[in-house]
């Protein structure tokens, strides 16, 4: 078990991705919370990418009424 706040290890997902590394290096034990956690900080980037995908979308359709 991580004695790191669930923020610290999704900060640590996040800066592996902006460093480069894979998904695969997320150094905790899989199906354990730290591990997930980890991820979710990981894959951050894509959501807000969806989202800002989603906004623009919107704006466009806004625009055109």
């Amino acid at each position: 078990m991580s004695t790191r706040s669930p923020t610290a290890i999704s900060d640590e997902g996040r800066h592996a991705r902006d460093r480069g590394d894979p998904i695969t290096a997320n150094p905790y034990p899989e199906n354990s919370d730290a591990h997930g956690t980890w991820e979710r900080g990981y894959r951050i980037p894509d959501r807000e990418g969806q989202d800002q995908a989603a906004g623009s979308a919107i704006d466009r359709a806004d625009q055109g009424s």
